[in-house]
């Protein structure tokens, strides 16, 4: 199954953090942008925890575009998602 991986909101300002699987798509419940630091830690960790998981059986792709704004907005060391690029 191939796993897509995107946001909704704008460059300045990112409210979530968009999964879709087929025709499911899964988007996170707390706006990005208001939750704080500590929240945003523990998101892009549970996030990276749950790609690696997905990506065992799964195909995962998020656009080369989109990784550092991910990695930025979630606290994320800068590389972290690279290897799910496209």
């Amino acid at each position: 199954m191939k796993i897509k991986v995107g946001l909704r909101g704008s460059s300045d300002a990112v409210h979530g953090i968009i999964i879709k699987f087929d025709d499911l798509s899964l988007v996170t419940s707390d706006n990005i942008f208001l939750i704080g630091e500590e929240n945003r830690n523990k998101m892009g960790e549970n996030l990276k925890a749950l790609l690696n998981t997905l990506s065992v059986d799964n195909e995962i792709e998020i656009s080369e575009k989109l990784i550092p704004m991910i990695e930025r907005e979630l606290n994320m060391q800068e590389g972290a998602l690279s290897k799910y690029g496209t």
